[in-house]
């Protein structure tokens, strides 16, 4: 009541929202993809500068609510926001963070790699990267059986007060009446195969918001963030410290490599000039009957930029992509998400006023000056 009448300024730029939102549906429709969503979040403040919800409406032809079916099938289901999803491999960067907080490795520390038994089921990875890596070589390369490992050495408890930090318990408290009654679901018995599965974001659901938020955190410094839609004119403070400045620095160091090399999961991220750091997740879609699908996925591309001096985290999720590329059926974050992502950065920074980092051409006038 006290700022009735004052002008409410949003922290959406319409600009950033218009370029994010076009090249979502251009990459949704490419990738044959059934629904989209992208947020775009100042790692600081919490800021949203653009959020995304394909298939959307026209508000001045709204459809009527849906009765019958899947309710995400509905134009009116935020997928940002409400949409709970398990988000795959972007959960292992948080499994990385338990561990160096820990003092239980540190990124060159040596992680066991080869099959893991437990019970009656035997995990693999995708494909076979040898007996041992490091541990930022398994965020690399998204190793299941090293994080799985790391996950069980650092325990549950450790695991579960890691993502409780993160935000992963509650609702994301921003201003929008569908996230604040969305919920992450969470094991009601936090057994130790559940500890195995959500080391690589399966066996928990949360909404892209939830992962904006954690990938905000574990970048920034290590800070609590807030999200909202209010634009901030003074922002001063900071939230409750999660994990160290030092962590912080080595993770998004880690999630760079997942893009800068060419053997990293999301290779087809770079962007000249913005340093983009970032962790895919595919996800099987779990069915209905019980059990997943073979051949729906959520594909997930959680993103920081620049790596150098974070300042913005993206996320672009697509539910059940699907194109032939290179005479294959291409399902994957790394063919679908991810140079979706790449395209919204290289469209939004500019705008953004991000002066792009290019070290060959201060070579060159570096060296124009001493001559």
């Amino acid at each position: 009541p006290a700022l009735e009448g004052s002008p409410l300024q949003l922290s959406i730029d319409l600009s950033t929202q218009a370029a994010t939102r076009q090249v979502l549906e251009d990459g949704m429709r490419f990738t044959n993809a059934k629904g989209a969503s992208a947020i775009l979040m100042n790692i600081h403040t919490g800021e949203i500068l653009s959020l995304v919800s394909l298939p959307d409406f026209d508000p001045n032809n709204r459809p009527h609510d849906a009765v019958f079916g899947d309710a995400s099938d509905s134009p009116l289901f935020n997928r940002a926001a409400q949409g709970l999803y398990e988000l795959g491999s972007t959960f292992k960067i948080f499994t990385a963070a338990t561990s160096l907080e820990k003092g239980l490795a540190n990124p060159q520390t040596i992680i066991d790699t080869t099959p893991f038994k437990w019970n009656r089921k035997t995990f693999r990875d995708y494909r076979d990267y040898g007996p041992i890596n490091t541990m930022e070589d398994v965020i690399m390369k998204s190793s299941n059986t090293g994080t799985i490992r790391m996950a069980l050495a650092a325990g549950s408890i450790s695991q579960q007060d890691t993502l409780k930090d993160l935000g992963f318990f509650e609702a994301v408290p921003v201003e929008l009446g569908e996230a604040s009654r969305t919920k992450p679901l969470i094991p009601k018995n936090w057994s130790d195969s559940s500890t195995i599965t959500i080391s690589y974001g399966h066996g928990i659901s949360a909404t892209p918001l939830h992962l904006a938020t954690a990938y905000s955190i574990i970048s920034n410094g290590g800070y609590q963030v807030k999200p909202t839609l209010k634009r901030l004119k003074f922002n001063n403070s900071r939230g409750k410290k999660i994990i160290s400045e030092k962590t912080s620095k080595q993770l998004v160091s880690m999630l760079r490599r997942v893009v800068s090399e060419e053997k990293g999961t999301a290779s087809m991220g770079e962007v000249v000039g913005y340093e983009v750091a970032g962790k895919t997740g595919t996800a099987n879609k779990p069915s209905p009957t019980g059990g997943y699908y073979d051949k729906k996925v959520i594909a997930t591309f959680a993103s920081v930029f620049p790596a150098s001096k974070p300042k913005y985290t993206l996320i672009v999720s697509l539910d059940e992509p699907e194109f032939y590329a290179l005479g294959e059926k291409r399902r994957a974050a790394g063919w679908t998400a991810v140079p979706v992502a790449a395209e919204i950065i290289s469209r939004v920074a500019p705008i953004l006023n991000l002066r792009p980092i290019m070290p060959n051409l201060q070579v060159t006038y570096t060296s124009l000056r001493s001559q």
